[in-house]
This record gives structure tokens, sequence and C-alpha cells, in this order.
């Protein structure tokens, strides 16, 4: 999406008068999210912060995506630093359990890393949110993309669990994939049996598991038969 804009980064100042101006917009917030696929790699995370419970008196949750190798490559002490200066839970696209989709998916990582940083989460006292991509493997993983991903989930035992659907978007080398029959998509009724297949191999202790995006919903000629898991299955 963002392959063709250059890379910025903001200044510590910018940051801070974008906190204010946010600020000045909006009161009696209690959750901010800071946005952007990885913030727990700036330098000065732990004083962006520290300066949002500042100007945000009332915020109780701070939130932020980050990646499982940014997990594993800070210390335990820096994490507990920016744990204490205010950041309650992070985001991480798990994606996968399953060693064989991840390297079609091209993640980028193994689920080794992805059980060390999510285990350093949760030593710092950070809550864990961790996503899995249903349909990711496509139809000949299905059933080892869902049981891997539950034992991944077991292994780390994250506070929530969120699905999504996979989505494949015109011009995407998985759509390519697709056409050049090394890709197969799930049906319908092969997604549900995904999530069935995870949720009957998850052994997670108080751990919510939710299905909370608009691209879950799956219709089966203009009838709703799976709306998530808070959701009706017909």
């Amino acid at each position: 999406m963002y392959k063709s804009l250059p890379f910025k980064q903001k200044t510590i100042k910018e940051i801070k008068e974008d906190i204010e101006k946010a600020a000045r917009i909006y009161k009696g917030v209690n959750t901010i999210f800071i946005a952007d696929s990885d913030s727990l790699t700036m330098k000065n995370i732990q004083e962006i912060v520290q300066y949002i419970k500042t100007r945000f008196p009332t915020v109780e949750r701070i939130t932020s995506y980050t990646r499982a190798k940014t997990l594993m490559s800070l210390i335990s002490d820096q994490l507990k630093r920016v744990r204490n200066a205010g950041l309650t839970r992070v985001h991480v696209r798990l994606e996968s359990g399953d060693r064989e989709t991840l390297e079609f998916m091209q993640k980028g990582t193994t689920p080794e890393e992805m059980i060390a940083g999510g285990t350093a989460a949760k030593e710092a006292g950070l809550e864990l949110s961790f996503y899995i991509l249903i349909g990711a493997g496509g139809t000949n993983r299905l059933e080892k993309h869902a049981i891997e991903s539950a034992r991944m989930c077991n292994e780390v035992n994250p506070d929530f669990i969120r699905l999504r659907m996979l989505v494949i978007q015109h011009g995407s080398l998985l759509q390519e994939k697709m056409k050049a029959s090394l890709y197969k998509p799930l049906s319908p009724k092969e997604k549900i049996q995904e999530v069935k297949t995870l949720l009957k191999n998850l052994t997670v202790d108080q751990c919510e598991v939710s299905s909370d995006y608009f691209t879950n919903t799956i219709w089966v000629d203009n009838v709703v038969v799976y709306g998530g898991v808070y959701g009706k299955l017909q």
C-alpha cells in the first residue's frame, strides 16, 4: 500500500504537537491506540507514552501494534520500562503457527520467533493480542494451519486471539499465485471448518477469542451463515 511513498519519521517535537492537538479535541478519553505497524521500534517510545499519559489523564489503556521480532529484540528491562510508562497492550499479527504457511505468505518470521516475542510481552506485564488469518494456508494447509496456530497460542497463552478472514487483494502476489494454481482459497464452508478446528484445539486460559471485523462475515446466497465467534452460525 505504501511502497510508492518515501518513509519519513516525525521528530519527537512533532509527535508531541500531534498529541497536544488531539488532547484539545478529544476529552475524557480512556483508550488510545498508537497507530502504524510497529511503534515499539522508536527509541523514544517510552517518552511518547509518558507524554500521552500526561496529556490524557483519564486514559486507562494504551495499545500499540508491534512485531514478534521487535519484542524479541528488546531486552526485558526495556519492555518493562515502556509498560511502566503506560503502555498496556500490544497487538501482534501472528497470521499462522504453521511454518509452511508463514513461508508461503512471506511473513518473514518463524513459529519460534512468534513464541519468543509473545512470551517476552507477557513476561513484561503487557496484555497480548494475537491475530490469526483464517484461510492463510489455503485448502492444502487448512488443517495444519488451524492446529499449529492453536498450538502456538496454547504455548504463549495470549490475552486475546482475534480472527481475521483472508481477503485477496487485486494485483497482489497471492492473487498471482492463485492464478498459477499455487494457492486455492477456502470456500465459506471450509472457512467455518478451519475456525472450528482452531477452537477445538485451543487450551488457552483466560483468553478472549473474538472475530470482530467486517470481512469475517460469510455470505451464502445472500444469507449470513457465519458472523464470527460472537455472531451466529447457522
